[in-house]
């Protein structure tokens, strides 16, 4: 019984994220990015904790990506119509992005560059 709930949970993950990538344009780009990334951070991080660094921060992107991308959808479900708090969660939820997405940026830059 409970490797049977745990299976059901990783079936439903991996169907979230197959949603995603058939419908966010944003987290498809990011993912086929991150196929890359994910293996050129071995080669260019010098030691483990580079590696861990470049790959997670990767990673991070994709993580804050698909949270954004369900609050989102949980607010369009209560309403599409114009609302002050929707537009103020969904404008958070992107700054949440804007931020993993500068996150990578400075870690990438500065391993990369030192």
């Amino acid at each position: 019984m409970f490797f049977k709930k745990i299976y059901a949970a990783f079936i439903n993950s991996f169907k979230g994220i197959y949603r995603a990538l058939q419908e966010e344009f944003a987290f498809r780009i990011e993912f086929i990015l991150s196929a890359f990334l994910i293996p050129a951070s071995f080669f260019i991080g010098d030691n483990v904790l580079e590696i861990i660094l470049l790959s997670g921060s990767t990673l991070f992107i994709l993580l804050v990506e698909l949270l954004n991308t369900a609050i989102e959808t949980t607010l369009d479900r209560i309403g599409t119509e114009e609302n002050d708090l929707t537009k103020y969660a969904k404008d958070m939820g992107s700054g949440a992005v804007l931020i993993s997405l500068l996150l990578w940026l400075v870690t990438w830059s500065l391993i990369v560059i030192y």
